[in-house]
């Protein structure tokens, strides 16, 4: 009977395991990059107080990062407070290896330019640490709120970022009014993840905690 029991501890143990697993997964879903935002529900963020840029067009509001399970990708939103129908210039700044600083060649500078119209219409282009220009990753794809908008997205490789997933980067956002910084938004620290290991640690886990249980009633 003491052994039943245990085993049967055990599997409650492994299902709720799954299940929290399941269900963290579940608050968020696969971003997109279509103009769409819904996706970025859930997503980490970071706020940035109103009122604090130069112009109320570049003060921006909130910053959005995410990675997709299996997907080589990193995905960024940036949202500002003022809805309104002018550009906005953005500049995320990566601490690739985690030192300090953003200005060595093997960090990167990610320049975003978003205009709401025609269509949310958004480049992107990648430079080096020290701004040497590297590739153009978007060339006016609609990745931006149209007509008054006020949020846009994109994306950026791992390989061309010169990351691997789980190694922890830093990285801020700024946005621009000319050739002047308008908003900065706080610093993150973030290692993104691929959410398939949540089920592989669990998975792995619970097949450890089996193989345990199993050996401990053979030697009894």
């Amino acid at each position: 009977m003491k052994k039943r029991n245990i085993g049967c501890s055990l599997m409650i143990a492994i299902s709720l395991s799954l299940i929290f697993a399941l269900q963290a997964e579940a608050q968020t879903t696969a971003i997109t990059l279509d103009g769409q935002f819904g996706d970025w529900l859930g997503q980490p963020n970071v706020l940035d107080e109103q009122d604090d840029a130069q112009t109320n067009h570049s003060d921006l509001s909130r910053f959005y990062f995410a990675n997709n399970p299996d997907q080589d990708y990193l995905f960024f939103m940036a949202e500002r407070w003022d809805l309104g129908s002018e550009g906005l210039d953005l500049r995320l700044y990566i601490d690739t290896n985690n030192n300090g600083t953003t200005t060595e060649a093997a960090d990167r500078i990610v320049a975003v330019r978003y205009h709401p119209n025609p269509g949310g219409r958004t480049n992107v282009d990648l430079f080096d640490g020290s701004g040497s220009f590297i590739k153009q990753l978007a060339n006016r794809m609609n990745w931006g709120e149209s007509g008054k908008g006020g949020k846009v997205e994109w994306g950026v490789p791992f390989s061309d970022l010169g990351i691997m997933q789980n190694q922890t980067i830093r990285m801020q956002l700024l946005s621009y009014h000319g050739t002047q910084v308008s908003d900065t938004v706080a610093e993150v620290q973030w290692s993104p993840a691929n959410a398939l290991g949540t089920y592989l640690l669990v998975f792995l886990g619970s097949l450890g905690l089996m193989i345990v249980y199993h050996r401990r009633r053979e030697m009894r």
